[in-house]
């Protein structure tokens, strides 16, 4: 009878203790997003494509409406020489913009096909790069090109390319970092109904505060894929932008018109469809100001 009056004296204490120990422990509430209250956390900024080398690529769960499906855009930099390229392009089977150098033999010829064929077409209009070092197409606009030279060359740069939608700039560290020169371009762009694709070759472009300005349809590059002219080296940028395409939602990648390249891109559409991210011209990522 004593040991059981023991049991019982142990256990009311142990319990009176668990009762104070609880309620000294408060569970934290659950924030409430509203404004005036509690702030959001911040969304984590977008991984570098460097980061995403080695994710995989998740296929996305469902049928996604299409505004939320992830979707790349890829443009190919540096057409206007090589004619032959266009039907290996055309061969992949999916929307791809050709973007192509003013007043080269072929850049005429080259933009009819592409267009003729379905492939988008954008101006690759020359600019003036901070290296005194690089060579330079003819009529590239500079830094201390005057408003009517600016006018004149982008004229005459799109009669050499018909069916352009927009333009991007070919190098243009200098002259994208240039508050007038960019303002002309961009003014320029806007009266003929076009937008432009700021290569984002430097940070410190004015591209992108002065289109939303200016109210010109703007996008820009995320991803370059071949800096390395190797499959495997295109083929793991690719998957990058893919991983990020499944983050952001809409990633615009800038290669070139290497045959190498074309081929890697063709490699990467059954893997790109399986993980749910859509091929789409550029223009379907632009957006309207």
């Amino acid at each position: 009878m004593r040991n059981l009056k023991v049991v019982l004296s142990v256990l009311f204490v142990l319990l009176v203790g668990f009762l104070v120990i609880r309620g000294c422990v408060r569970t934290a509430p659950t924030p409430r997003y509203e404004e005036g209250t509690v702030q959001r956390p911040a969304r984590p900024e977008t991984p570098r494509p460097s980061q995403l080398a080695l994710a995989p690529l998740v296929p996305v769960p469902g049928v996604l409406p299409p505004a939320a499906r992830p979707r790349v855009a890829i443009i190919l930099d540096d057409w206007g020489y090589n004619l032959s390229l266009v039907k290996d392009v055309v061969a992949i089977g999916r929307p791809v913009t050709l973007s192509i150098l003013p007043g080269l033999p072929r850049s005429t010829r080259i933009a009819e096909e592409a267009h003729k064929h379905g492939l988008g077409v954008m101006l690759h209009m020359p600019m003036q790069p901070k290296s005194s070092k690089e060579p330079l197409e003819p009529h590239t606009i500079m830094t201390g090109s005057s408003e009517s030279e600016i006018r004149q060359y982008l004229d005459e740069a799109l009669r050499s390319v018909p069916h352009a939608e927009g333009s991007n700039n070919h190098m243009g560290s200098a002259a994208t970092s240039d508050p007038r020169v960019m303002r002309i371009f961009l003014s320029g762009l806007k009266s003929r109904g076009l937008f432009f694709v700021d290569s984002n070759v430097i940070p410190t472009t004015q591209g992108p505060r002065l289109a939303k300005e200016l109210g010109v349809p703007f996008t820009q590059r995320d991803v370059f894929i071949d800096n390395k002219i190797s499959q495997a080296a295109i083929v793991k940028q690719l998957k990058a932008a893919g991983r990020m395409a499944l983050i952001k939602r809409r990633v615009v990648v800038i290669g070139h018109d290497h045959l190498t390249t074309v081929k890697a891109i063709a490699s990467m559409v059954p893997v790109f469809e399986k993980a749910g991210i859509e091929l789409v011209l550029v223009r379907d990522l632009v957006e309207k100001t």
